[in-house]
Formats: structure tokens, sequence, C-alpha cells
């Protein structure tokens, strides 16, 4: 969630650059992209702060309830592997793009995508048993 926020901070310009240790530019260049402002079209709010709400919306889903949540609360445990699991396509789409369309890598972006598919695949045992 924080790495979403910092680059939310950067295409809100907030800041006025991202700090990329492999890419160089390629951050901005990802953040800035069409396919960046197309969403942002779409959804008025800049994708990675979209991102932001999502884990922070995984968050809670994670820390609500007990280690029996999934036999007392199946619901809450639906709704957290909805949200991860919505998370880790998002994160398979924006990596695909980055490489196939944007033709610039961000490597936040994809330490960020990297957290949302472990974090969906540990999500697994628990949704299965509350299923």
């Amino acid at each position: 969630m924080c790495v979403a926020v910092y680059l939310g901070l950067y295409q809100l310009r907030v800041i006025a650059t991202v700090w990329d240790p492999l890419f160089g530019r390629g951050s901005e260049l990802v953040l800035d992209s069409r396919v960046s402002q197309a969403i942002r079209r779409f959804t008025i709010v800049p994708d990675s702060i979209l991102g932001a709400v999502a884990y922070g919306c995984e968050l809670i889903f994670a820390l609500i309830g007990s280690t029996e949540r999934y036999r007392r609360h199946r619901w809450l445990v639906l709704l957290f592997g909805v949200n991860s699991a919505a998370l880790a396509v998002a994160a398979l789409a924006l990596v695909a793009l980055q490489a196939f369309v944007i033709h610039a890598g961000c490597f936040f972006c994809l330490a960020s995508a990297g957290c949302s598919l472990t974090i969906a695949g540990l999500a697994i045992e628990e949704v299965r048993a509350a299923a």
C-alpha cells in the first residue's frame, strides 16, 4: 500500500520524480503512459491511488476476525479472496502492459505486482477452507 501511495504522489504531482533503482526514468514513463492516462480518464483517480485503496481494503479484510474467521465469517474471507484475486489479475495485466505496450519498466510497480501475487497465493488456502 505504501508503494502505491508513493507512486500516487508522483501521479498527483505532489512529488516531482520517482526513484527507480533498475529502470531509471522507466517508472515515470509507465506512470505517465497513455495506458495510465486512459485509466485516469475512466476512473478520475490515478491508477496507483486505486491500487492503494485496494491494498487498504485487503489489509482491513486480512486483519478483521480471528484465526477461525473462515468458519464464522465466510463472507469476510470471500471478500478478502475476491479483493486479492482482483489485485493479482490487475498485477498481471499491468506487468504485461509494461512489457508489451508501454515498453518501459517500473521497479516499484513490479514489486507491488509481486506482493499482490504473493498475497493472492497465500489467500487461496483460507478461501478454500471458507468455501
